[in-house]
């Protein structure tokens, strides 16, 4: 008869083992580890906690140790300790690793990449200059002002584009207004301590221009006009008081009125002079004439306002005189002539640039715009560089 196989002490603790472990959890191994917890939105997880290790089985035939189910990594389970009473338990089973932690949910994406701002727009164009001025050599355009500076949006500003540069305006030769800063006139008077209307006011148009003026008695001394660079002789000042003293001066003169005339050696006789009504027009004589600023050649015009009642002065001067402006249809009778330094005149040679006005002093503030522009280019032309 076939016998029975007996079990082996080995399968029999096997079998004894695996009942013990589906029961009470004192017997046997210890509680399976618990996984570590997730980590948190936006951190890295945090490690799980180490799974405890089996504890040591009890009985016989010593159990494993169940596998702990550990946080990160677990530590290997304990050796079990010999059952009581029987044969040396078998070493734990070492723990199995505990799972990872599940990773944490990366941190929230980085912020959305901003808007590129779009360009700014271009400035806007700077307006040409205005046109300058003629006359003299018109007045040069102002240059134009730059284009502003357009802010862009969030965008970088471009740059306006620099406005265009004034024309030149049109009119006489030359390149625009003489620059007078610093030029020094001496104004000739009856009596520097009384200034009548007319004088205050060409003093102060002079000094608008940036010159220095000195005002000094007709009567002299001559070492006044020294480092000058024009004498304005108003016609308050007597013929016979400042002719001997300043006639031959080597600095430029403008001569308001005519009664000076003669004894500056401009005229031949008496008849080379006389005066007209203010209110009669007059016209100019020569159109390149660097005296005639921009005033319009072929039309009449009146050096004084008709709401002031004078007279005009003119004269007819010998030698080789610049022609300017005349009473209108009488080209020889001259009311803005002059010589340039070394011309002959109708007695002698000027020693340095002339100008015969045929306006008195008192009557300056009654100028036209014609008869101003006429005065200002004679002060161009003799104080100027």
């Amino acid at each position: 008869m076939t016998g029975v196989p007996r079990p082996s002490w080995l399968s029999l603790g096997l079998a004894l083992s695996l009942t013990l472990l589906a029961c009470a959890t004192d017997v046997g191994g210890g509680s399976p580890g618990v996984g570590g917890s997730q980590g948190g939105s936006g951190q890295p997880g945090a490690a799980g906690t180490t799974g405890a290790g089996g504890t040591t089985g009890t009985g016989g035939t010593g159990g494993s140790g169940v596998t702990g189910s550990a946080g990160s990594t677990s530590t290997a389970g304990t050796n079990g300790t010999a059952g009581g009473g029987g044969t040396s338990g078998s070493s734990g089973s070492t723990g199995a690793g505990g799972s990872s932690g599940a990773t944490g949910a990366g941190g929230a994406a980085g912020g959305a990449a901003g808007t590129t701002g779009g360009g700014g727009r271009g400035g806007t164009t700077g307006s040409g200059g205005a046109t300058g001025a003629g006359g003299r050599g018109g007045s040069s355009g102002a240059a134009g002002s730059a284009g502003s500076t357009a802010t862009g949006t969030a965008g970088s500003s471009a740059t306006g584009t620099a406005g265009a540069t004034g024309q030149g305006g049109s009119g006489g030769a030359g390149g625009g207004p003489v620059n007078l800063n610093g030029r020094k006139a001496l104004l000739l008077v009856d009596s520097p301590s009384s200034l009548d209307d007319g004088e205050v006011i060409l003093k102060l148009t002079l000094e608008n221009r940036g010159m220095i003026v000195t005002v000094g008695p007709g009567t002299g001394p001559a070492t006044i006009a020294s480092g000058q660079n024009v004498i304005l002789v108003s016609s308050s000042v007597g013929s016979g008081d400042f002719t001997p003293i300043f006639k031959d001066a080597a600095v430029p003169m403008i001569v308001f009125g005519n009664s000076a005339y003669s004894n500056l050696g401009w005229i031949a006789s008496s008849s080379g002079k006389g005066s007209v009504n203010s209110t009669t027009l007059c016209s100019l004589v020569d159109g390149t004439s660097p005296l005639v600023s921009d005033v319009m050649t072929g039309v009449g015009f009146k050096m004084i306002l008709d709401s002031r009642s004078t007279s005009l002065y003119w004269g007819t001067p010998g030698g080789s005189p610049i022609r300017a402006a005349s009473i209108m249809g009488q080209a020889t009778q001259l009311v803005s002539f002059a010589y340039e330094k070394g011309a002959a005149m109708a007695t002698g040679t000027a020693a340095a640039r002339r100008v015969g006005f045929g306006v008195k002093v008192d009557s300056v503030q009654d100028l036209t715009i014609e008869g101003f522009k006429l005065l200002m280019a004679a002060i161009e032309w003799t104080a100027g560089p």
